[in-house]
């Protein structure tokens, strides 16, 4: 079989550049092996614009927030389906530096942070919190497993998935073109998440493997028009009466496995801030594929032009997948130059260009 591009993983990033280049009339072969606790597949689905202690505005927020609402939506309507809303955050600080911050924050010129629309008395009838609220806002939640299996089931009719684990050691580069089974392209991408450190070509890249764990729970009488953030723990509406409640960030840890003591962490959490009961029914475990930058990964590599990256997403995968897929697939048909800030090439001498 003859196609375009060999994509490996159908992660948010895998997604993406796949429904690009097809945009653009090429064919791609992707292979998947299915896992329902990939870092995709158990990730909150959350775009916010504000992070961090000091409550600053993310990297390129002012872009991606009308692009983000603009691609999936537009995919949804291609797939009659919606997997995108918008939910703010109603922030709860824990403490007075914190409190201090948003106050700060929020006075400033173009600030995604205001006064809370709803009021502190309906609040307080679900919630233990200290001080003032704040509200967060444009904030979108992605529908995740939802967008994921629609758009594999889109390939899969198509003829352009294979599931199966991608072996590294099956591909061979020639000098135009990549050969992997029965399979020849023009170029191959890893799209693969973490997996991707582990690749001959891209191990020495500066990979951060950041361990997230959640709690999946039901209390079914919170309003699901937002999403509401305690100090590191957030609770995001999920699919029926159900709350996805996370999310850890480990950078050091001795098993990938979800941990009893997160779980009676988190539930210990959750009873001091709700005054409703609540039921836990699923703990998730997954590893982010995060880098040292917190920038990701795109381009080719400056050795084997064959063999191009689309990775290092981290926690904002999101967002940030579907815009450099985006990159990625314009640099590839028309050589339009990526972020120079996001492109691989700045790795040049670790992946071993003298």
């Amino acid at each position: 079989m003859t196609v375009d591009y060999i994509i490996i993983g159908q992660g948010i990033s895998g997604t993406w550049l796949s429904y690009y280049l097809l945009k653009e009339n090429k064919k791609v072969a992707v292979l998947d092996k299915k896992d329902l606790q990939s870092a995709s597949n158990v990730a909150s689905g959350l775009i916010n614009p504000v992070t961090g202690r000091r409550v600053v505005t993310t990297w390129m927020a002012e872009e991606l927030l009308p692009f983000v609402w603009n691609e999936y939506t537009r995919a949804g309507t291609e797939m009659n389906e919606s997997f995108i809303s918008q939910k703010n955050i109603l922030v709860f600080p824990p403490a007075p530096d914190l409190h201090n911050a948003f106050t700060d924050r929020m006075k400033e010129q173009n600030s995604y942070i205001q006064l809370p629309v709803l009021q502190r008395e309906i609040l307080m009838h679900y919630f233990n919190f200290p001080f003032d609220v704040f509200e967060i806002t444009p904030c979108y939640v992605i529908e995740m497993q939802a967008f994921l299996s629609y758009y594999r089931k889109q390939l899969e009719n198509e003829n352009m998935l294979s599931d199966e684990v991608f072996d590294e050691s099956m591909l061979v580069i020639k000098e135009d073109k990549v050969e992997y089974g029965n399979i020849t392209a023009e170029k191959i991408i890893y799209a693969n998440g973490i997996a991707a450190s582990n690749s001959k070509y891209w191990k020495n890249l500066p990979f951060v493997q950041n361990k997230g764990q959640a709690l999946i729970i039901e209390a079914g009488d919170l309003n699901k028009m937002y999403v509401y953030k305690f100090g590191h723990l957030t609770l995001i509406p999920f699919k029926d009466d159900l709350w996805w409640v996370g999310s850890s960030n480990e950078l050091s840890f001795t098993t990938t496995e979800p941990t009893e003591d997160f779980k009676q962490k988190t539930i210990s959490s959750l009873k001091s801030i709700l005054k409703k009961n609540f039921t836990v029914k699923e703990h998730w475990s997954s590893l982010r594929p995060a880098t040292v930058e917190r920038r990701p990964f795109i381009g080719f590599h400056p050795l084997y032009k064959q063999i191009g990256i689309l990775n290092g997403m981290g926690s904002k995968g999101c967002s940030l997948a579907p815009w450099f897929a985006k990159e990625l697939a314009k640099n590839i048909i028309s050589e339009r130059p990526i972020n120079p800030l996001a492109n691989v090439k700045r790795f040049s001498r670790l992946l071993g260009v003298k």
